[in-house]
């Protein structure tokens, strides 16, 4: 499997409401409140993280039924946080609210928002944006991401973006093998679901077979 399916994979899929509640339930209540008030100054903010925690229930379900994803590493309320410690070996290490970051040299150096394994062994990172014309230096930033991946695990590296818009021109940041998703008004979907439903509820994880540990990733 490629980026490009993987991105295909997201592309056709049907969210559920089941999804989008799902999502809104990874942001902290304070965001979550923020989320429906559209005149709020954070709201931005919690639509980018509704929508990347969106992007990651969706591939949790897709990837269920198909043999061609062997594993998707957890994040956000999903992902265990242990507290940071210095001297242990460099690799993935969450911070407390379920990013996905990789430290180096003592130091926290990167940051992507998904990883995932195919059946065939290849290795895709992903970033999930939602204002596409906000991207200045970003090609720099995923070469950088992907060089630092690829001589962290020993492979080479594919990259994923989604958006919740298409693209008005070539994306100078795919590489190639990468490939772009885009889930049309994802960044939207949180309307489709009564603030009431997500504010007080609480909802288990999503069963998957297919989400780890990013550190056994």
């Amino acid at each position: 499997m490629t980026s490009s399916e993987a991105a295909e994979l997201l592309s056709s899929a049907n969210v559920t409401l089941a999804e989008i509640r799902k999502a809104v339930h990874h942001l902290p209540k304070t965001d979550r409140l923020v989320l429906y008030d559209e005149n709020h100054i954070n709201h931005r903010s919690a639509v980018g993280k509704f929508f990347e925690a969106l992007v990651y229930e969706i591939l949790l379900s897709e990837a269920e039924p198909s043999d061609k994803i062997e594993s998707i590493a957890a994040k956000l309320t999903d992902a265990e946080f242990i507290p940071y410690d210095k001297y242990s070996p460099d690799g993935l290490w969450y911070s407390r609210d379920g990013e996905i970051r990789f430290k180096r040299g003592k130091k926290v150096s990167s940051e992507v928002d998904l990883l995932l394994k195919t059946s065939d062994g290849t290795r895709i990172f992903g970033e999930v944006i939602v204002n596409p014309a906000g991207t200045k230096g970003f090609s720099t930033e995923v070469e950088s991401k992907r060089n630092f991946l690829s001589e962290l695990y020993g492979s080479d590296f594919e990259f994923l973006l989604v958006m919740p818009v298409s693209p008005k021109r070539d994306l100078k940041c795919l590489s190639e093998g990468d490939a772009c998703a885009v889930i049309l008004d994802g960044d939207k979907m949180y309307q489709n679901v009564l603030s009431s439903e997500v504010l007080k509820r609480n909802l288990s994880a999503t069963v998957s077979s297919k989400r780890v540990d990013g550190r056994v990733w």
